[in-house]
């Protein structure tokens, strides 16, 4: 707007007419007296921006819905209207003829829009009067939240002056505006930055078939009347079709028959069709039938946008902004500006594509790969501006920039569209001309007597009030039909045609849902549907280097870090805003040591923001997390809401903010593993997907998120690996968050593992953790004993420090804590066992066959060795424990026979020498039986007997054994028994044989087990040594015949070890064993077959055994280290019946005999076992 009234400018081709916003009464609004005014103008008559057909009040198309938020009405201080687009959070465009002159007619520069200058606001809200008034009353002070911001510069292209001809709005008619607050609630518009493709068809009813919404707060009115309501401060939107994309050039030629009005430049433009066709002015100036909502522009609607609507064009999927409105033209004297038949136009964005970008104050950044600190320069580059869009090749619109610089004024292609002069009915001279090429095309309106529509009609009177219908034409219109008039296309223009165009003020918003017309366009085949650069549509120069200045993406050389302008004349003093949206996407770390305030931060994929103790970052509009790491240790600050829908939020800093709202991110307040204190200056929101991780320490330490305001609470709690460093559960209390405005809701109380239980409990202001541990027993198989026994044992041990490091298995599933303890059984307490009965057993044995092959014939005066037993005790022996009879002496160790030396001491006395190898196997500790116990092992014996007379000896002995017994989980035991004995035998007349023993013994057991434990192992060793006592009583009797002699007999055998309390060695896990002592009676009765020969003797036996005593079954466990009772653990359950058999024979030569026999036990399981012998004797 360049006047408060309207003026006449004569140039080639016609009147162009520039009116201002206002009638001529109100024109200069606030001149003087801002408030009286406001004030004056909110009482006025209701009227409404943007000029609706006669189908449609004022009122109807108010956009009280907010459809078009984010298009804003501009206000100076000195009266001009205006409507621009908000295209960033920080920056508005509109026209450069709402700041280019003054109500004078004077060139105003841009620097002069500033606090000692204009001033100038955009209110953007549907009624933008309630926030100018706030904004004067506040001493021009924006406030978001009526939507009223403060312009702190304001650029404008200076090519709208430098061509007297294009009258200050005609071309280049584009400006910027820089808020000096962001308008971070309201939505941005994208801009299309490449020409809309050439309609492959121009149809009579669509025309172009290009949809376009149009939305503005300029004056009103009807389409008859046109703006004859004055300015109301309302948004209004409606619709139109794209006429044409040309110049005034071309327009100028078809109808007024002059080529060169020096306005080449193209612009998008419609036409104001009348929907009920009864409008005289309405000769259809771009081909095509009204919309529904048809309507037009008028002042206060200039730099508004015009709106390429998704819902009725194909080629977008969003609603875009494609050109800025400058103003309007009108053909007839009569005419009225905003009537039916005027058109309306343009300024196309992507003629000033680069002049938008560099003037952009608005900057979106990033840092770029790897770690590096915010205040270095070269860490940071500019990105494409999400708003952006281009067509590309593939005739897609996508986000970017052309790759060549904007055409501007010189911009006079590409051209497409129909124009025409085509009125209703059949009239002389009309027609159109195809905008592409040149070629004229028949005009579209019928030419009957009434003409009609889908929506309206028009009489004869209308057509012959333009000459048409039955009226008889005039010669001049005869004549310009036969192209006999000179000036060609210039007779169309009929007599009293003028050409005459005015600023109009408005702007856009969002496109109507409800689809008109055929939906979109088509595009012509032989038209490239891509248009992102390159000659005619842009200029043939290339880009520049990307510079922050230019405002290409790709530059570098900067410190993102918010500077507000400094205008001035003196190009020395000004400073030009500039604000950034920075988001750190790239793999590293950012480090900011110092103050810096931006307009908005986003942080994903793997990025990292770390704020030192000297950093502070300021957000004006908000902050967002989708990813990454932001570490806070000193202050950030949001003016809007703090977001974390991803990521993680550290630090032992300050937040402020009005929220931190935590989705599906983490806070922890300090470093993973450190406690620290995280404070939100603020209200806090932890949402159900939120996670807050805590670190807890000792002495009831732990991580506190501290709220200064509300917090509403809910998600989960992770706890830090601090809780692994200390036994939990013992009643200990974290407090992990306070909120001094209040606390609602709850954290999910989690199940840390199979024994640990987060329990929370709360106050008003302030939320306490406690870790509660189960009992080990809920995560055992209860029916598997030594997990029960392990788990008690757990259990009570809790609160011991001693034991402290073994409730790291707290942390363990249930499936590990199982095969944890199972693999810490003790099932070498069950060899021990066996051991111990084995024994006894062979040291019994042992004695027995001194007493059943000793006699004064075989043995009296002579020294007997019996294998080697010398050799044996050095033996590399298997371990092993089963019972094994004296036949196995001398086993393997052919090469030294029984030797016997004659007459070395007295005929009624013979000493011995024995030794021999056992070997054999028994069950294991009930739940590990898969694999039997293995023993091995070795002993030897000497004694002297004494042979009173032929039918009685008496005999005293010292017996050594050493058993070893190899045992499921790869565990050892060991016994060794030092014993001494002495036995005898009588045979009474009758052949009754009567035979006794009694030993003390003295019976070391070892164990040695290696369990595994949370990823190490423990060697645990256990060392006894306890006394013992056997004894027993046989009768026998001896039954000769021919077939040799047969004794039955029976025998008692007692034995008793006492066992002290053994104490394991290794590591927290050994233990310390209650053993029950050994005890067993065994009945046996059986019989002995033995027949003799000339050389040969063969020997066999048979015994039935039964253990007269039960048990054990069990001992009792507790760690060694340990408190409280022993957990019960079971052992193999000895046998209680159970058959014995030997065979052996011998053969006799000369003074040298050999022997061969085996022995075994029948149906025994805890102690099964088969032995070999092989004996040699020789007599000297």
């Amino acid at each position: 707007m360049r006047g408060s009234g309207p003026r006449l400018r004569t140039i080639p081709g016609g009147a162009f007419v520039m009116k201002s916003s206002f009638n001529r009464t109100g024109g200069r609004l606030l001149a003087g007296a801002a408030t009286i005014a406001l004030s004056t103008v909110a009482m006025s008559t209701p009227a409404h921006a943007i000029v609706p057909n006669d189908n449609y009040t004022p009122d109807d198309i108010v956009d009280e819905d907010e459809e078009f938020r984010g298009v804003g009405m501009f206000f100076r201080n000195d009266g001009f209207v205006c409507t621009g687009t908000l295209i960033n959070p920080r920056t508005v465009l509109f026209a450069a003829h709402c700041v280019n002159g003054d109500a004078d007619d004077n060139v105003v520069d841009a620097t002069r829009y500033r606090e000692d200058g204009i001033r100038s606001a955009f209110s953007f809200n549907f009624n933008a009067l309630p926030g100018f008034q706030n904004w004067f009353a506040n001493g021009f002070a924006s406030n978001p939240d009526i939507a009223v911001f403060n312009v702190n510069r304001i650029y404008y292209d200076s090519r709208s002056l430098e061509d007297p001809a294009a009258q200050g709005f005609l071309e280049a008619d584009v400006a910027i505006a820089s808020l000096d607050t962001p308008a971070a609630n309201i939505p941005t518009w994208s801009l299309l930055f490449s020409p809309l493709p050439a309609p492959g068809e121009i149809t009579d009813e669509d025309g172009t078939g290009y949809h376009v919404n149009i939305t503005g707060y300029g004056r009103t009115g009807n389409g008859t009347a046109g703006d004859i309501q004055a300015i109301d401060w309302r948004r209004r939107a409606a619709e139109n079709m794209i006429g044409a994309l040309t110049s005034f050039d071309s327009r100028n030629a078809f109808l007024f028959g002059n080529p060169d009005s020096g306005l080449p430049q193209v612009l998008y433009t419609f036409d104001f069709d009348d929907p009920n066709k009864t409008n005289p002015f309405d000769f259809n100036l771009f081909k095509d039938e009204p919309r529904e909502r048809e309507a037009t522009t008028a002042g206060g609607d200039s730099g508004g946008p015009l709106i390429l609507d998704a819902a009725n064009n194909p080629i977008t999927n969003e609603d875009l902004v494609i050109g800025v409105l400058s103003g309007g033209s009108r053909f007839f004297g009569p005419q009225v500006f905003s009537s039916y038949g005027t058109q309306t136009y343009y300024q196309p964005l992507f003629l000033y594509w680069d002049w938008i970008s560099a003037n952009n104050p608005y900057r979106y950044v990033t840092a770029k790969a790897g770690d590096g600190n915010w205040e270095d320069a070269s860490h940071w580059e500019t990105t494409l501006d999400p708003n952006y869009r281009i067509i590309n090749a593939d005739g897609d619109i996508v986000n970017g920039v052309p790759t060549s610089p904007g055409a501007g004024t010189e911009g006079d292609a590409p051209q497409w569209g129909e124009i025409c002069f085509d009125r209703e009915g059949d009239n002389p001279g009309e027609g159109c001309q195809d905008l592409s090429d040149g070629e004229e095309t028949p005009p579209a309106r019928n030419g009957d007597d009434t003409t009609t529509s889908a929506i309206g009609e028009v009489d004869s009177e209308v057509l012959n009030a333009l000459g048409g219908g039955k009226t008889k034409a005039s010669p001049e219109a005869v004549a310009a039909a036969d192209g006999t008039t000179a000036g060609g296309r210039g007779a169309l223009a009929r007599d009293g045609l003028i050409m005459a165009n005015e600023p109009h003020n408005g702007g856009p918003e969002f496109a109507e849902e409800v689809a008109h017309g055929n939906g979109g366009v088509e595009f012509a085949e032989d038209a490239p549907h891509a248009s992102d650069g390159g000659e005619p549509e842009f200029s043939g120069d290339p880009l520049p280097d990307p510079t922050l200045d230019n405002g290409l993406p790709g530059a570098t050389d900067f410190v993102p870090n918010n500077i507000d302008p400094v205008v001035s004349d003196d190009a020395d003093v000004n400073v030009d805003p500039r604000y950034f949206d920075v988001t750190l996407a790239n793999a590293g770390t950012t480090t900011l040591s110092s103050d810096v305030t931006i307009d908005r931060l986003t942080v994903r994929s793997s990025a990292g923001l770390n704020i030192t103790a000297d950093g502070s970052l300021t957000s004006l509009i908000d902050i967002s997390q989708f990813g990454g790491t932001i570490t806070v240790n000193g202050g950030l600050t949001s003016v809007g809401d703090y977001t974390i829908f991803g990521g993680a939020l550290q630090g032992g800093g300050t937040i402020t903010a009005p929220f931190v709202t935590n989705i599906t991110g983490a806070i922890s307040p300090g470093t993973i593993g450190g406690i620290d204190t995280l404070t939100i200056d603020g209200s806090a929101v932890l949402s159900s997907g939120s996670t807050l991780m805590i670190d807890i320490g000792p002495d009831n330490s732990s991580d506190l998120l501290a709220v200064t305001g509300e917090a509403s609470i809910g998600g989960v709690v992770a706890v830090g690996a601090g809780i692994t460093q200390q036994v939990n559960g013992l009643g200990q209390e974290y407090t992990i968050l306070t909120a001094a405005g209040g606390v609602t809701g709850t954290f999910e109380q989690g199940e840390l593992s199979a024994i640990l239980r987060q329990n929370f409990s709360y106050t008003d202001t302030a939320v306490l953790m406690e870790i509660i541990a189960l009992s080990y027993t809920t995560a055992i198989d209860r029916n598997d004993p030594v997990q029960l026994g392990y788990a008690r044992l757990f259990d009570q041990n809790r609160g011991n420090a001693a034991l402290a490091e073994l409730y790291g298995l707290d942390f363990a599933d249930a499936a590990t804590i199982q095969a944890t303890f199972t693999g810490l059984a003790p099932v070498a307490e069950s060899a021990a066992l066996q051991l111990t009965a084995q024994s006894y057993n062979n040291l019994q044995s042992f004695n027995a066959s001194r007493l059943r092959e000793s006699t004064l014939e075989s043995s009296g005066g002579t020294i007997a060795t019996l294998g080697n037993p010398i050799q044996t005790a050095q033996m590399q022996v298997s371990r092993g424990s089963q019972p094994v009879t004296a036949g196995a002496l001398g086993l393997d160790q052919a090469s030294e026979p029984t030797r016997v030396r004659d007459g070395a001491i007295r005929e009624d006395f013979a000493i011995y020498l024995a030794g021999g190898l056992l070997n054999g196997e028994g069950e294991s500790m009930p739940g590990y039986t898969a694999a039997d116990t293995d023993v091995d092992g070795y002993f030897f014996g000497g004694g002297i007997e004494h042979f009173p007379n032929e039918s009685s000896m008496v005999g005293l002995s010292l017996y050594y054994s050493d058993l070893d017994a190899d045992v499921v989980l790869d565990q050892e035991a060991e016994s060794k028994m030092l014993a001494v004995s002495l036995y005898g035998s009588a045979k009474t007349v009758d052949g009754f044989v009567i035979d006794g023993q009694v030993s003390l013994t003295d019976l070391d057991v070892d164990t040695r087990r290696t369990v595994a434990f949370l990823g190490g192992t423990q060697t645990l060793t256990s060392e006894s040594s306890d006394g013992g006592l056997t004894a027993a009583l046989g009768l026998s009797y001896d039954l000769e015949g021919p077939l040799g002699t047969i004794s039955p007999g029976i025998e008692l055998r007692y034995a008793d070890q006492s066992f002290d309390v053994v104490t394991e060695t290794g590591g927290p896990l050994a233990l310390q064993i209650t053993r029950e002592d050994f005890e067993s009676l065994q009945g046996r009765i059986g019989l002995d077959y033995q027949k003799v020969s000339s050389g040969f003797q063969l020997d066999a036996n048979l015994d039935f055994v039964h253990e007269y005593k039960d048990g054990p079954y069990w001992f009792a466990a507790n760690f060694a280290n340990g408190t409280g009772p022993g957990a019960i653990f079971p052992i193999a359950s000895p046998d209680k019946n159970w058959a014995e058999a030997g065979l052996s024979a011998q053969v006799r030569s000369g003074a040298a005999s050999f022997g061969l026999g085996v022995d075994t036990t029948i149906g025994r399981k805890n102690a099964n076992a088969q032995t070999y012998r092989a004996t040699a004797t020789f007599k000297f």
